[in-house]
């Protein structure tokens, strides 16, 4: 007769989930021998197995329920700055109302609307190519050049291309992992396609 494998206890034991109840005695010298090794036993294992799925579904939860509240959040505002772009009329007023809106999302330091001048060619070319994006961190030299204070993540988003820069919408977090390339930025770009429709009509205007 061939060696019965562990696989193979282990398949009969998943087809026959009552057997060890079935047979007590074997299941309490199981016990005894896991307890005489020092070990838990195999109904202390499986609550163990169980109490740490449980944390992880609740982690998981918990997780999501924080998404979805950062979505609803991030919804509010944006529907508020599509709101602002047909009620300001010249480049800074829009600017510094966008800049009160975003700041109210306590994740957000400083936000900024900055029109295009040649000293950000460096920034476009080293951060906002080809796609005109950028999540993540910055360097000492482009902080200066964007925020007041020590931001530590940013989301930058080039308005025009770059043959036709027209400006610089810059968020700037000082909570390090606020901004990173994974993150979900649907909201954002709807609102940046708005805006450039909106500044390219203020510039038509002004012409």
């Amino acid at each position: 007769m061939s060696q019965i494998t562990p696989e193979q206890v282990a398949d009969f034991l998943r087809e026959n989930p009552c057997f060890l109840q079935q047979n007590s005695d074997l299941l309490a010298q199981l016990e005894l021998q896991q307890h005489a090794q020092g070990a838990t036993s195999l109904v202390h294992i499986q609550q163990r197995q169980l109490r740490e799925h449980n944390t992880m579904l609740k982690s998981k939860i918990a997780s999501l329920i924080a998404h979805a509240k950062e979505n609803e959040l991030i919804y509010s505002l944006f529907s508020e700055c599509h709101r602002q772009l047909w009620t300001n009329y010249d480049f800074k007023t829009l600017a510094i109302n966008l800049r009160n809106i975003i700041c109210t999302n306590p994740a957000i330091s400083e936000c900024h609307l900055l029109k295009y001048e040649s000293k950000f060619d460096e920034l476009i070319a080293h951060r906002l190519q080809p796609g005109g994006i950028y999540l993540g961190r910055v360097n000492q030299q482009e902080r200066d050049l964007l925020f007041k204070i020590d931001i530590q993540s940013s989301a930058l988003y080039l308005i025009g291309n770059s043959q036709h820069p027209i400006a610089i919408l810059a968020f700037g977090s000082a909570d390090p992992n606020h901004f990173e390339p994974a993150k979900d930025s649907l909201f954002v770009l709807e609102f940046v396609r708005s805006l450039q429709l909106r500044l390219l009509e203020l510039e038509q205007e002004l012409a």
